[in-house]
C-alpha cells in the first residue's frame, strides 16, 4: 500500500511518514519461564504523533484479555510443536502496559548514498536510506528508558542496552510497515535464564510482545 505524504509533516519526519497515525490490533504477550502465566491475547491502541520540534509522539495503551494467544502466521510465537489449543477465558481485560514515548530522527548513518537514493524511482528500494533514531519511553510502571537504532524505508529496529550501562542489549523492538498494516516485535532477555547459549551476550532474545496492528 503506497504511503501518503501530509505536507504539512516537518521535513525531519519523512522517514517515519508511515508510522504517524492512529493504529489498533491485536496480538500475543509471552512471559517465558512463568508456568503460571500462559501466552495470552492484547490489544492495543497506539497513537503517533508529529510534534511541532520535528520529532515523533508516541502513546501506546495495550489491555491484556483473559483468552488465550492469537497464533496467526506472522505470530512470533508460532511453534512446529503448537500445543492444544488452550481453554477459553473470562474475556476480562486489565491494563497491561501505558507508555509515552518521544522518537527523534538523526542523520543517515554512514555509508548511505543519499544522492543516489533521491535519485531512485519511487518504490525503488535504492530509495532507502538508514537514519539513525532515538526513542524515549516513560511507563507508568516507573521504567524511564532509551533506545537507540534506525529507520530504513518502512522498518524500525531499536535496542536497548543493560541497566549496568555494559555493552549488552537487554531488549530489542522491530517494526514493519507490511501491506498497510504494522507489525512489531519486543524480544527481552530472560531474568536468570542460562547463559549457556550461542549468544556470546549472555540469554537469548526471547519473544515479549507480538502485534499486529491496522490504522484507523
Amino acid at each position: 500500500m503506497p504511503i501518503s505524504l501530509d505536507p504539512s509533516l516537518p521535513e525531519s519526519l519523512y522517514p517515519l511518514a508511515w508510522l504517524v497515525g492512529t493504529w489498533q490490533g491485536e496480538g500475543a504477550v509471552h512471559r517465558p519461564g512463568d508456568a503460571e502465566a500462559p501466552d495470552r491475547r492484547i490489544e492495543q491502541q497506539l497513537v503517533c504523533t508529529a510534534r511541532e520540534d520535528g520529532t515523533l509522539g508516541w502513546r501506546s495503551t495495550i489491555h491484556e484479555i483473559d483468552d488465550p494467544a492469537p497464533l496467526p502466521p506472522t505470530s512470533a510465537f508460532a511453534r512446529d510443536d503448537t500445543p492444544e489449543p488452550a481453554p477459553a477465558g473470562t474475556g476480562e481485560r486489565t491494563l497491561l502496559m501505558r507508555e509515552d514515548g518521544i522518537w527523534t530522527i538523526g542523520d543517515p548513518l554512514p555509508g548511505q548514498d543519499v544522492a543516489a537514493a533521491q535519485a531512485a524511482k519511487p518504490g525503488d528500494p535504492a530509495g532507502f536510506v538508514s537514519y539513525a533514531l532515538e526513542a524515549h519511553f516513560e511507563r507508568r510502571d516507573g521504567a524511564d528508558e532509551n533506545w537507540t537504532g534506525e529507520v530504513r524505508g518502512p522498518r524500525v529496529q531499536l535496542a536497548l542496552g543493560s541497566a549496568d550501562g555494559g555493552a549488552a542489549i537487554s531488549g530489542t523492538r522491530m517494526f514493519g510497515y507490511i501491506s498497510g498494516r504494522l507489525m512489531w516485535l519486543w524480544e527481552q532477555r530472560v531474568p536468570g535464564a542460562s547463559n549457556e547459549s550461542a549468544d556470546p551476550q549472555g540469554s537469548p532474545m526471547t519473544p515479549y510482545i507480538s502485534l499486529e496492528l491496522h490504522r484507523v
